[in-house]
């Protein structure tokens, strides 16, 4: 077996995974937020960092509404990243290995990852916001943090960008090479 089809095997492998990935990822926001006050504390408050305990109480469901619309927006940067992967991996499963379509994947991801970071922090304020709603005044919570992941999704975004230019200058010169006689 050679390279080139070990590589359409695999990446037929990553297009399926990426692909239920597609549907399981919204599917879990949904039921997070649909089933949120019957869900163990410690599913809620494990990724908020406070110095104040969040009081147990409901979530009325206009704000369990309101959770779910501002958790799609670094859902919707998640999804556009998981399906420029998933095309890449749709071209390298049919032998495509050197585009400029390739480049613009490549693009399009690190692109992906940066909206992706961002739009997580003001989902995570947001989280901070509504779990906190129910505490007395004095001990509701306002949480803008930006982590070591965030930095290091943003590090590897500046990676892709920069693979991106690589693979262009490859395929111009590749493409200069074609036409000298």
């Amino acid at each position: 077996m050679n390279n080139l089809s070990k590589i359409r095997k695999l990446s037929g492998f990553f297009v399926l995974l990426i692909s239920v990935m597609l549907v399981a990822i919204p599917l879990y926001n949904a039921i997070y937020w649909t089933f949120l006050n019957h869900l163990p504390d410690v599913l809620i408050t494990k990724n908020i960092t406070t110095s104040v305990p969040l009081v147990e109480n409901y979530l009325p469901v206009q704000w369990r509404l309101v959770g779910f619309v501002v958790g799609l927006f670094p859902l919707w940067a998640l999804i556009w990243g998981l399906i420029n992967i998933r095309r890449l991996f749709v071209y390298y499963r049919e032998g495509s290995v050197f585009s400029f379509e390739h480049v613009r994947i490549f693009r399009k991801t690190a692109t992906a990852l940066i909206w992706w970071v961002f739009l997580s922090i003001i989902y995570e304020s947001a989280k901070s916001i509504l779990f906190s709603m129910g505490n007395p005044p004095g001990q509701r919570v306002v949480s803008v943090g930006f982590s070591s992941s965030d930095f290091t999704t943003l590090f590897v975004a500046g990676m892709v960008y920069v693979i991106a230019w690589v693979m262009d200058e490859g395929r111009i010169m590749a493409e200069e090479q074609r036409l000298i006689i």
